[in-house]
């Protein structure tokens, strides 16, 4: 992690979309965790453009989400996550980005 993000020094809330040519971390086809209803491309979206975006705080650099440390730091620990579909979508995000590494450790369940 930068040291200006872990120091606090970073205000990641402002900043600017840039361009990002090596694409999003995931896909709908990529991803299974992805509802079909929420699937812009089998469901005909005509654009890729925005899929080619990253966020870049004005202040430091954000570093790309490493799945590995990020489950190391999570191990053995219980998450209950509760909000509207809003939450579940970032859920929903956070998993297709951990699925990349090792499918087998996911148990998602939503209760309606």
């Amino acid at each position: 992690m930068s040291p200006d993000i872990k120091e606090g020094k970073c205000d990641l809330f402002n900043g600017e979309w840039l361009p990002n040519p090596s694409g999003p971390a995931y896909t709908n086809s990529s991803c299974r965790f992805i509802d079909d209803h929420q699937n812009c491309m089998r469901n005909g979206r005509p654009d890729t453009g925005y899929l080619h975006w990253r966020w870049k705080p004005y202040e430091c650099d954000l570093p790309p989400f490493d799945e590995i440390r990020f489950l190391g730091a999570m191990r053995n620990k219980a998450w209950g996550l509760i909000g509207d579909s809003i939450l579940r979508n970032q859920v929903q995000s956070l998993i297709c980005l951990l699925s990349k590494e090792r499918r087998e450790y996911y148990n998602w369940r939503s209760i309606h």
